[in-house]
């Protein structure tokens, strides 16, 4: 079982690994010709599923 460090700890690396694939999701995109739309959605979808579990585990410390 994980203590509360652990946990916060998880939970700061998920909100950064988020942040990381939104930020290379627009930098990628932005090169000329390079745009396609089904990289954007995935970095979309990925990056929210680290945003969601982040605060799962951010609300999982405090109760």
């Amino acid at each position: 079982m994980l203590n509360k460090k652990q946990i916060d700890n998880l939970s700061k690396y998920c909100y950064d690994i988020s942040k990381l694939v939104m930020g290379l999701m627009v930098v990628g995109n932005l090169i000329p010709d390079k745009f396609q739309i089904h990289t954007f959605w995935i970095g979309i979808v990925v990056g929210l599923i680290f945003l969601i579990f982040g605060h799962f585990l951010d609300k999982l410390e405090v109760s």
